[in-house]
């Protein structure tokens, strides 16, 4: 596993697209590849903690006018991500490597279209709550990137963050545009589901690794979008 991970450190640093960020870096947004020229126009969609990028790589395949970040601190998940983007020939997707708490330095104020939290980390102890990614100061950050009416969209297997994020939208000021409890229930209409539209994949449509794993497990898949201007 530890060579495994070596090798994928050393195969990412050379993707095309993959950009790597470094702490204190006075670079302007708009000096980053996803604000170059061919991608001006694009309709940007981030994905936080995206590890190997599995529902940005989806999305992307179906909508190749819109532009794709996935966000994580790990470079070697990344590279995973990265390296099928290019075998698919998809050239709607970039990987940045970052943490999340930074990403107000990378992205022009409002010029992201939708947010997508895949999975992250439920931070279950009372010391770390602050550290979710639906805690106010991050909200704050999504408030500044969003377009107007941009949605962001949650997809966990914990309830305590699922109830926890629909807490924290309604007393930071947002409004909810989409709640649903088990989204592979069967008498969910895909059409419920916000992103499942004009035959464009929707949150239940991508199961990643992880979600996999979850539903073995008996866990249940809960989904829930919103805005926040």
């Amino acid at each position: 596993m530890a060579k495994t991970k070596l090798h994928k450190y050393e195969r990412v640093k050379h993707l095309p697209n993959v950009t790597f960020t470094q702490f204190g870096e006075s670079k302007l947004p708009m000096g980053y590849p996803w604000y170059a020229q061919g991608y001006r126009d694009m309709e940007k969609v981030l994905e936080l903690g995206c590890g190997k990028g599995e529902h940005s790589l989806g999305f992307a395949a179906v909508n190749p006018g819109k532009l794709y970040l996935g966000i994580d601190s790990k470079s070697h998940r990344i590279c995973v991500g990265a390296e099928k983007a290019m075998a698919r020939g998809l050239e709607n997707v970039m990987f940045i490597q970052a943490r999340i708490e930074r990403i107000q330095d990378f992205f022009i104020q409002q010029s992201i279209h939708e947010i997508w939290l895949t999975f992250p980390d439920p931070h279950l102890k009372n010391r770390s709550i602050k550290n979710r990614l639906s805690a106010p100061l991050f909200l704050d950050t999504y408030a500044h990137l969003l377009v107007p009416g941009g949605q962001v969209h949650l997809k966990t297997d914990s309830e305590s963050l699922f109830n926890y994020t629909r807490e924290s939208v309604h007393a930071w000021g947002g409004q909810e545009v989409a709640a649903v409890d088990d989204i592979h229930e069967d008498d969910i209409h895909e059409g419920d589901i916000y992103g499942a539209k004009d035959n464009q994949l929707g949150a239940r449509d991508i199961v990643s690794a992880f979600e996999q794993a979850a539903q073995s497990k008996g866990a249940i898949i809960k989904y829930l979008a919103f805005t926040l201007n």
